[in-house]
């Protein structure tokens, strides 16, 4: 394999610090390298979890100890690397180098350091361990489907948990494990076929641990809360290279924390989830074009000021088609038909589409492109932010596109300080987006997002965190509020040198 060039090796030596590697104590709650094995173990079988049998989830049972110290500061450190993982080492110059540093969102061109496709939580602590010794920043890849591009840094090492795609249904405690780098239409392939659903997006090919982690804005929210809110454990590995098994009554100040605060506290290496039966969703879809988007705003709008557990709603512009606004309602069939009747009635000029419909895997396909993004969580539309996304339709047509899903029910009632999630109260999640093909293109759609971003601030401190470009330190503790500097001592327990930064970053801190 060839070697880094001399001055990034150069660099790594210069920013080693001793403090970076400073360990936790026993008082934290994390265990020694000697007795990870016998905990791990113990534990997994506490969670009930190991009941479900020994399907390696990349990262499940025994770990093996790491090998020994890294040297520092010679072409060596990477080539050690690459011989203690087991799985595949790529470097600037190697085959598929260039293919593995690539994400969804092609207005991030990033060069990481190196990427480690790792085979199993070993591989993990052993790069964890590496990047905390040189000073060199993380990325973690699940999916690689986020807006930010977070799934690789510049100069950073690249942790790709593509190989941790392992899914294990048990249908009598209705719970779902899964890998960290496991996909959406994996882990629904697995539920859907014994019969049971746990709230996720509508894109298959977004990796599980990203949505979850951030929150999750999911369609059946109303019902069953958040991905998040299904999120019952977890393991993850720490800045320290240790192993720890989250939940109720385990490490549950990092479980609180992970419930909603992103990848900012360690690689989540394994995700459990509450499954929940599987319904129909009978819907109805009304289109209204160019035609008086305003008026179908605040018509949607009133719709939405109250529902019902079993609904899911949205309002759409797409660049070249114009508005639509889309209502569903889970379960029972004459119940649906009856609620929606009342959408039918507020919109009497449009036929609506209507159907029924099951969850279904793979979902939305969504294309490689780039795309610019801004987020607002909206408590309603009220005139002024009718006007601002009105506005914002006509003059994005054929560049921007604006997404609002309906935040009700089991998610808007949890309160605000149970997880680390901050959408909580009924509200609109909402999206501007706008993609670009050509070079010359992409100042117009970054342009109209951050002129339209901007506008809904004083609606909006809020915002689901998944739908951001890299965000300043001042956005995101304003997007967390109360829940920050809980966030923030987690954060300076945990990574304290914030090793873990290429996500939307909470610094370590006090709180204060």
């Amino acid at each position: 394999m060839s070697g880094p060039p001399s001055e990034i090796l150069d660099k790594i030596s210069r920013n080693y610090h001793l403090a970076c590697m400073k360990r936790l104590t026993p008082a934290n709650s994390i265990v020694s390298r000697n007795e990870i094995a016998s905990w791990t173990r113990r534990d997994f079988v506490r969670s009930g979890i190991a009941a479900m049998g020994a399907l390696a989830l990349g990262g499940c049972g025994r770990t093996r100890a790491l090998r020994s110290p890294l040297a520092t500061g010679t072409a060596a450190d990477l080539d050690n690397l690459a011989r203690n993982i087991r799985g595949r080492f790529l470097r600037d110059g190697s085959p598929l180098y260039d293919e593995a540093r690539k994400v969804w969102n092609l207005a991030y061109d990033r060069r990481p350091l190196a990427i480690a496709r790792c085979a199993d939580i070993d591989d993990v602590r052993h790069c964890v361990e590496f990047a905390r010794r040189h000073s060199i920043p993380v990325a973690i890849r699940g999916g690689g489907h986020s807006y930010a591009g977070f799934g690789v840094a510049d100069g950073g090492l690249q942790i790709d948990l593509g190989g941790f795609n392992a899914v294990r249904v048990d249908q009598h405690r209705r719970i779902a494990s899964v890998g960290g780098g496991t996909k959406i239409r994996e882990l629904l392939t697995a539920t859907l076929s014994a019969g049971l659903y746990t709230p996720m997006g509508s894109c298959g090919a977004v990796g599980v641990a990203g949505l979850a982690l951030a929150g999750g804005d999911t369609a059946a929210r109303g019902l069953f809360g958040t991905a998040c809110d299904n999120l019952i454990g977890a393991q993850l590995v720490t800045a320290d290279s240790e192993v720890l098994e989250l939940g109720p009554g385990r490490n549950e100040d990092l479980f609180w924390a992970i419930r909603g605060g992103g990848g900012n506290f360690g690689v989540v290496t394994r995700l459990d989830f509450q499954l929940h039966p599987v319904l129909t969703l009978h819907f109805a879809n009304f289109e209204f074009g160019w035609n008086n988007i305003a008026g179908a705003m605040r018509g949607f709008g009133d719709l939405v000021r109250e529902t019902p557990d079993a609904v899911r709603a949205g309002f759409f512009v797409n660049a070249e088609t114009g508005a639509t606004a889309n209502c569903g309602f889970y379960g029972d069939a004459a119940a649906a038909a009856a609620y929606l009747a009342k959408w039918k009635s507020a919109f009497p000029s449009i036929e609506p589409r209507m159907g029924s419909s099951l969850p279904n895997a793979e979902g939305e396909v969504w294309a490689t492109t780039s795309v610019a993004v801004d987020g607002a969580f909206l408590e309603g539309l009220d005139d002024g932010v009718v006007d601002v996304l009105a506005r914002a339709a006509v003059t994005g047509r054929g560049v921007g596109e604006i997404l609002m899903g309906l935040s009700n029910g089991v998610a808007s009632r949890i309160a605000m300080k149970e997880t680390a999630y901050p959408l909580r109260g009924t509200g609109l999640s909402c999206l501007l987006s706008a993609e670009w093909k050509r070079p010359e293109e992409g100042e117009r759609a970054e342009r109209w997002v951050a002129e339209h971003g901007v506008a809904l601030r004083p609606w909006a401190h809020r915002a689901y965190v998944n739908y951001l470009a890299p965000s300043s330190a001042d956005r995101i503790r304003e997007i967390y509020g109360v829940n920050y500097p809980r966030l923030a001592r987690i954060k300076a327990r945990y990574d304290a040198a914030n090793l873990f930064r290429s996500n939307q970053n909470v610094l370590p801190s006090d709180g204060s």
